[in-house]
């Protein structure tokens, strides 16, 4: 299977609920979302065992290409996170950040991504 893309959501000066706008995650094969400079990163965890994210970052650096580290995200079990922006180096060739899941057979877990762009 591929990954399930996500579309990001504006929000507004009146403010938005997450839960109206959120999707379950693909805790499989993983999210995606297409990059913004200001998109974020919204998970609901309703499994009742921590789960991890993962950004992963595909970019190396200097001429031993090391490698950037990916942004990990934990979330406690019942509770959510917001995160992000994510800078240019979390995009794929694609043109798309990625988003990874792990946990223990995770499930409930809900996903939205919010573009805070001004008007």
């Amino acid at each position: 299977m591929a990954r399930t893309a996500v579309t990001a959501t504006r929000l507004t000066g009146a403010g938005i609920d997450p839960g109206d706008v959120d999707v379950a995650a693909q805790t499989t094969d993983g999210n995606s979302f297409a990059w913004t400079a200001n998109a974020l990163l919204y998970v609901l965890n309703g499994d009742d065992a921590e789960l991890t994210v993962t950004v992963p970052t595909p970019v190396t650096v200097g001429r031993g290409a090391l490698a950037v580290a990916d942004t990990t995200i934990t979330i406690p079990a019942g509770e959510y996170r917001i995160a992000g922006p994510f800078g240019p180096e979390h995009v794929q060739t694609d043109g798309t950040v990625h988003v990874n899941y792990t946990g223990t057979t995770p499930t409930g877990v809900m996903v939205a991504v919010l573009d805070a762009a001004r008007a």
